[in-house]
């Protein structure tokens, strides 16, 4: 099994930051993080995507609450054995609203929970390998591969200008 290497660069100029986040996404890469001392919003494009597990949750959760209301309506027309206007006790028209409401209502608590326990809110610490140069005036990159890929890893850092690369051949 191939074990996969870090490779930092660290990059002073801002061009040649996005010049290798363009590379490194255009090779194929899916592991790189990105560092740098402002809000780098503009090079999201520039970075892999990331599937979400909250759309996933929010899902479940609508699918559990519509499920639930049906249920609990059918089991109180039931349970009372109620019969209006010579309608059967359990219509399914009527339920379709309280199953409806349900839905969103449970579908809208999952998201909102998972969205809250993935922001980890609580967590304050920077990366145990973070450098400070990052915060300064200075961008960079970490890239996850394994050591069949490391050279060209290292040639695209380079040839985009990076000023240090440590993890790599010497």
């Amino acid at each position: 099994m191939p074990e996969n290497l870090i490779i930092k660069a660290r990059f002073d100029d801002y061009g040649n930051f996005r010049r290798a986040l363009s590379a490194l996404k255009n090779a194929g890469f899916q592991e790189y993080e990105a560092y740098g001392p402002t809000n780098l919003d503009d090079i999201g494009p520039l970075m892999p995507s990331r599937r979400s597990i909250v759309r996933g949750v929010a899902t479940t959760g609508a699918l559990i609450g519509l499920t639930t209301f049906f249920y609990v309506c059918v089991a109180t027309s039931l349970i009372y054995n109620l019969i209006v206007g010579g309608k059967p006790p359990v219509s399914n028209v009527p339920f379709v609203i309280v199953g409806y409401e349900g839905t969103i209502l449970l579908g809208a608590m999952a998201a909102l929970f998972s969205v809250l326990t993935l922001a980890k809110l609580s967590s304050s610490e920077p990366p145990v390998d973070h450098d400070p140069r990052l915060t300064g005036d200075t961008f960079g990159i970490d890239v996850i591969t394994d050591e069949e890929r490391r050279e060209e890893v290292v040639e695209i850092l380079r040839s985009a200008g990076a000023t240090e690369i440590t993890g790599g051949p010497e």
